[in-house]
């Protein structure tokens, strides 16, 4: 659908969009297509003004910005804001969805348990979410080797703000710490914490691996980012104009995932170029995946139900994402 300016509403659309990383990232190339195609598609009435991490606030605070409706837009990513909608948390369970690009993409994009029912739960806070899709799995960077579950004990690990990431770590007698994302690097550097979990991307582009003896391709989580709007505004819109959001967003899914890919392929090589001789590079063997797999993988369902403000709820997004995921898998 591209409309001219002539065809159009009769209205011009200023909106805002704040966006939880910084310019350059996986995430700001997605904000800047997307306002591209905004603009091609409303043959130039819809302008998008894109405010990077660090200019409107912290990934948390972007969000209820979002929800009062002081931005219209907000791509954050679900650990972000997992204490204020902790039902997202079924993506912080280590091991759980796939190791797989394709098959998460397809997951994401599909899954009724996504896209209906934790939706639900953002809209009950004044948000809802038009897309779940992928920035790539997430490895460890570390001060030791982690590739059986006996090496996370005592493991000073930094997460984000969402309780049952922590917690799942303390089942492995980890001890994690929720610190900032722009405070991650001083945090590595000082000792405050000794182990971290990100993209390849990031960990590039934060400098994380200064302070980090092992690099551990782990791919035990997938990031994933949420294309978010404010409820309201999205309700108020005319329907053509929503058509053109929608249209938008479907067009930039095969360019997320070639974008995620390349750029976190980019980085890991420019990582395992970097490093000096006393680093070191690990991949998981089947055998160590399996067997860290088992060990998260009770915890990680039951302390995503007891975590959750609507537990009913959550329930039903696992037990259905579940089945999902083993008929897109096969696992």
């Amino acid at each position: 659908m591209i409309l001219t300016a002539t065809e159009a509403w009769g209205n011009i659309y200023h909106w805002r969009l704040a966006e939880e990383e910084v310019e350059g990232s996986v995430c700001d190339l997605y904000a800047r297509e997307f306002a591209k195609l905004l603009k091609e598609k409303s043959g130039g009435t819809i302008e998008l003004s894109i405010f990077p991490l660090g200019t409107l606030g912290t990934p948390q605070e972007i969000y209820d910005l979002c929800r009062q409706g002081s931005v219209d837009f907000l791509l954050d990513g679900a650990g972000q804001v997992g204490a204020r909608v902790p039902e997202n948390q079924i993506f912080s369970i280590p091991f759980f969805f796939s190791d797989d690009d394709d098959e998460n993409e397809r997951i994401l994009s599909q899954s009724v348990a996504l896209n209906e029912y934790l939706t639900s739960a953002y809209e009950r806070q004044g948000v809802t979410v038009l897309a779940y899709w992928s920035e790539g799995a997430m490895d460890w960077t570390s001060n030791r080797n982690l590739t059986f579950p006996e090496d996370f004990k005592g493991l000073k690990i930094r997460t984000m703000p969402s309780d049952i990431i922590g917690r799942c770590y303390e089942t492995l007698g980890a001890k994690p710490r929720i610190v900032p994302f722009m405070e991650v690097y001083t945090s590595l550097h000082l000792g405050h914490v000794e182990a971290q979990e990100n993209a390849p991307y990031i960990v590039e582009e934060m400098g994380f691996m200064d302070f980090q003896s092992h690099y551990v391709r782990s791919k035990h989580k997938i990031y994933v980012m949420q294309t978010m709007v404010n409820l309201k505004m999205w309700k108020n819109l005319p329907q053509d104009v929503r058509d053109i959001v929608l249209e938008s967003i479907e067009e930039l899914r095969p360019l997320a995932l070639k974008i995620q890919r390349e750029q976190n392929r980019k980085k890991l090589d420019k990582i395992v170029s970097s490093m000096e001789k006393s680093q070191r590079y690990v991949s998981l063997s089947k055998k160590q995946r399996y067997l860290l797999r088992r060990a998260f993988e009770n915890c990680g369902s039951r302390l995503y139900v007891e975590n959750s403000n609507d537990k009913k709820l959550a329930r039903k997004i696992y037990e259905t994402i579940k089945k999902e995921i083993e008929e897109i898998t096969g696992r």
